[in-house]
C-alpha cells in the first residue's frame, strides 16, 4: 500500500514550529496515539518532535521547512490533504484538519528528541 499525504502549514503555525525545534534538527511526527486507550480505534492525533525516522515511516509532502513523518500504520486514519494551523484555543497549540474533518483543534507539540531539555 502506497499512500501519499500532503501538509499545508499556515505562517503562524510555521513560526510556532520553528520555535519548538529551535536550532536542534528533527522531524515532526504525526502520530495516532492510542497508548492507555485499550483499543486501537480509540486514540488521538499527537504531534511529536523526534530525532529520526523509523523504517515504517512515510514522509508527508510539504512546502514547509519542517520535515513531517507518519508511521505507515497511522496514515490510514488520515485524509490525504492535511492542514496545520494555530488553534483558536491558544497560540501554543495546533489544529490539524483535512478538507473533510478536524483531527484535533488543540494539539500540543511534545518534544521526544533525545536532545530535548528537561524542565522541572
Amino acid at each position: 500500500m502506497s499512500m501519499s499525504l500532503t501538509m499545508k502549514v499556515s505562517p503562524e503555525a510555521q513560526t510556532l514550529l520553528n520555535g519548538k525545534f529551535g536550532d536542534q534538527p528533527g522531524y515532526l511526527r504525526v502520530a495516532y496515539d492510542n497508548e492507555g486507550c485499550g483499543c486501537s480505534l480509540s486514540g488521538a492525533i499527537a504531534l511529536w518532535l523526534v530525532d529520526e525516522k523509523k523504517s515504517s515511516d512515510l514522509s508527508i509532502s510539504s512546502e514547509s521547512q519542517t520535515s513531517f513523518i507518519i508511521d505507515q500504520n497511522d496514515a490510514v486514519y488520515l485524509d490525504q490533504n492535511l492542514s496545520l494551523t494555530i488553534s483558536k484555543f491558544g497560540p501554543t497549540s495546533l489544529r490539524l484538519a483535512s478538507d473533510g474533518q478536524s483531527y484535533g483543534s488543540s494539539i500540543a507539540i511534545e518534544d521526544r528528541r533525545s536532545t530535548a531539555e528537561v524542565h522541572d
